[in-house]
């Protein structure tokens, strides 16, 4: 296995994104996107129209839209009453550096990653959180640590 601290390159997105990421189709109830995501535990999906991605939505657009008084909370809602933000994308060759510094910057909270002009990952902070601290760790590590 590679250690992180072996490596003297810029990783690629293909580093840390979740590959293959469920989605869900623009015209789903968000009752539906929301089920999707407990079912698998995550906090964003890729939104498609017709079969091509067209969005983003996550859990905190849902969360914010069915608190008390939003003007949006009596009605029966679809995914793409919650999608007017265009997505990040990026290419899965993409340095990591580049992609993390433009997710601080803009404070977007997810990334989608194409191949070849389809999707192939998703990247999200709590990606890049995680992708960071093992990190950190694996640099603080002294040799020694090794030996066991």
């Amino acid at each position: 296995m590679t250690k992180i601290r072996d490596i003297h390159h810029m990783p690629t997105l293909a580093a840390l994104m979740t590959p293959f990421p469920y989605h869900i189709d623009i015209d789903a109830p968000i009752e539906a996107a929301t089920a999707l995501m407990e079912q698998h535990s995550v906090h964003h999906l890729p939104v498609t129209r017709d079969g091509d991605l067209e969005t983003v939505i996550s859990r905190g657009d849902i969360e914010r839209v069915q608190s008390p008084g939003h003007r949006l909370e009596e009605q029966q809602l679809y995914v793409r009453d919650l999608c007017a933000r265009r997505p990040y994308i990026a290419d899965i060759h993409d340095p990591l550096d580049k992609i993390l510094l433009a997710m601080a910057d803009t404070g977007i909270g997810s990334v989608l990653v194409m191949k070849e002009g389809e999707l192939a990952g998703i990247i999200t902070v709590t990606d890049a959180l995680r992708f960071c601290g093992n990190f950190l760790t694996d640099l603080a590590r002294t040799p020694d640590d090794d030996v066991a």
